[in-house]
């Protein structure tokens, strides 16, 4: 029998690879994700404002209370976005 432990980092990749699936099948998603984090993340609440307009301008939703795979997924974003930066 799966341990709660395991069966949360199973619900962590499932939501993740929901995420990926949908951004194969829209691929203009991914452009407007850069978008949105490029221009919120020199906010100071960067985060939090990146997960709204995420979840009000895509086809994505991130609950109000962020799950695991939420946050992730925004540090994932952000992670990104600040790369990019750094190779100019």
């Amino acid at each position: 029998m799966a341990s709660d432990k395991e069966l949360n980092k199973q619900r962590i990749i499932d939501e993740f690879l929901r995420c990926f699936r949908k951004m194969l099948m829209e691929p203009e998603l991914s452009a407007e994700l850069v978008r949105i984090a490029k221009e919120h993340i020199n906010e100071p609440n960067a985060y939090q404002r990146i997960a709204e307009e995420v979840s009000s301008q895509t086809t994505l939703k991130i609950t109000e209370d962020h799950s695991e795979a939420d946050k992730l997924f925004i540090k994932l974003l952000m992670d990104v976005v600040k790369g990019d930066s750094m190779l100019y």
